[in-house]
């Protein structure tokens, strides 16, 4: 592989890894944002 195919292949995989963890974030603030409450959850009957 050149130099230039390697650089590539880093960015790639860096570029996926910050992908994967903006996600894993907003889905985490997501989460915390719409977590039940015992208030609004339904009761058992």
């Amino acid at each position: 592989m050149t130099s230039i195919q390697i650089s590539a292949l880093i960015f790639l995989i860096c570029s996926a890894a910050l992908l994967y963890w903006i996600g894993y974030r907003h889905g985490l603030t997501d989460g915390q944002k719409n977590q039940l409450t015992t208030s609004t959850r339904r009761k058992a009957v």
